[in-house]
C-alpha cells in the first residue's frame, strides 16, 4: 500500500500488522490499481529543487514527466462530521535538472520555448488535446519535444 498523506509504502504482515517500509532503502516500486500500473521513484530530497518523494514516472526520456500525489485532510470542527480527504495531482515536467510545474498548456509552452511554435504545429496536425485530468495526453508531446530538441 501507499500512503498518499505520508508519502510512504505500507506492506501487510503475517501477524495482521502492517509495517513501513524506510524510504532511504526503496528506490522504486510498482502499483496496480484498476488495471493501471503506475511506477514510482524515489527523488531525493537534495536532488531536485522543489520536487522530493515519490512520484509516479509517466515518461522518462531526455525530459521527464511525472506526477506527484498527496492527500490533504480538512478536519472538520464539529464533533460527529467525518473528516474530508482531498487528493491533491501535480504534473512536473523535469528538463535539464530543472522541475517545472505543469498546470496547463501555458506552463508546457513555457517550459519548451525554444521549439514552442514547431510544438504548436505538431499539436494542431494530430489534433491533439492536453488535460490536466489526463497528465497521459502530454506523452506524445514530451515525446515530439524530445525527438527534435538537441
Amino acid at each position: 500500500m501507499y500512503d498518499l498523506y505520508k508519502d510512504e509504502i505500507l506492506t501487510p504482515m503475517s501477524s495482521g500488522g502492517i509495517l513501513q517500509l524506510n524510504k532511504e532503502m526503496v528506490d522504486s516500486f510498482s502499483i496496480m490499481f484498476q488495471n493501471k500500473i503506475y511506477r514510482f521513484s524515489r527523488i531525493p530530497d537534495d536532488s531536485l529543487d522543489g520536487l522530493k518523494g515519490y512520484v509516479n514516472i509517466i515518461y522518462s526520456g531526455k525530459t521527464h514527466l511525472c506526477i506527484k500525489y498527496s492527500k490533504k485532510i480538512d478536519r472538520q470542527k464539529k464533533e460527529g462530521e467525518n473528516d474530508k480527504f482531498y487528493l491533491i495531482t501535480r504534473i512536473y515536467l523535469i528538463k535539464d535538472n530543472k522541475v517545472s510545474l505543469i498546470k496547463g498548456k501555458s506552463d508546457l509552452f513555457r517550459v519548451l520555448n525554444e521549439d514552442k511554435s514547431q510544438i504548436k504545429d505538431f499539436i494542431k496536425r494530430n489534433k491533439l488535446l492536453i488535460s490536466k485530468k489526463e497528465p497521459e495526453s502530454i506523452i506524445p508531446i514530451i515525446r515530439y519535444y524530445d525527438s527534435i530538441s538537441q
